[in-house]
């Protein structure tokens, strides 16, 4: 590696599933200062893929088998009351009726004491096409809140899926904004306030040599290493 600089491993544990990424971070090495440490490590995480695992850390730390993945549709009779004069227009209005329709949700579950957990996109997009469909919603919901969706939803049909039993959801975060539209600067997702964050650490690396899984973990994936690049690897953390 060329130039002054440094490696940081930062490490992220979500749920059942663990992370480690290398960065080679360029300049001064840092000596207490942890916010540098921190913004540095920012600066080379900005980037699609960085939105899906954040997304799918999200994921992994509070839902599991059982929790639902539910779609909220827009008919005929609804869909006028969303559609504007530019996409992003639509997407707009349509975020707008998505959160009242989690408010209403919300205040049902309070009065019988369940709570409601909730990350969600509004898509206009065929995942796997990209060209446009009508405008809907992708939610994961806690499984005991999930059918409350099926009385406050307004604008059209209600659709339930079960997550399957995998050690890994990063693969529903990339589902969930394969069809979301890109805006710049705008947050893909929407959450409730009361998800568990993802925990993170970083440290300074003595150097660049692959990194590895920690013992008892079970490999999910890991980046093709290249001398002096940024690595990634996932793992699966039985009992976590």
């Amino acid at each position: 590696m060329q130039g002054v600089g440094y490696w940081v491993i930062r490490t992220y544990v979500s749920g059942s599933v663990g992370e480690k990424i290398k960065y080679w971070i360029p300049g001064e090495k840092p000596t207490k200062s942890r916010r540098k440490l921190a913004a540095d490590i920012r600066k080379q995480d900005q980037n699609k893929k960085a939105c899906e695992r954040t997304l799918a850390r999200i994921i992994n730390a509070n839902f599991s088998q059982g929790d639902v993945l539910v779609g909220l549709d827009y008919d005929d009779a609804h869909a006028g009351r969303v559609t504007g004069q530019t996409g992003d227009e639509t997407i707009e209005k349509a975020e707008k009726e998505l959160r009242l329709c989690l408010r209403r949700v919300k205040r049902a579950a309070d009065k019988l004491g369940i709570e409601v957990r909730a990350v969600g996109v509004t898509s206009d997009l065929n995942g796997e096409t990209g060209e446009e469909v009508r405008v809907h919603h992708h939610l994961v919901v806690n499984r005991e809140a999930a059918r409350l969706f099926g009385g406050k939803w307004k604008g059209g049909g209600v659709d339930y899926e079960p997550l399957k039993p995998q050690q890994d959801y990063t693969a529903v975060a990339h589902y969930l904004l394969a069809q979301v539209r890109h805006v710049p600067d705008k947050k893909k997702y929407i959450a409730t306030r009361n998800l568990k964050k993802p925990e993170r650490n970083d440290r300074i690396a003595k150097n660049g040599a692959e990194i590895s899984v920690p013992r008892g973990c079970v490999l999910l994936h890991r980046s093709e290493y290249n001398v002096g690049m940024t690595q990634y690897v996932s793992y699966y953390i039985p009992g976590g």
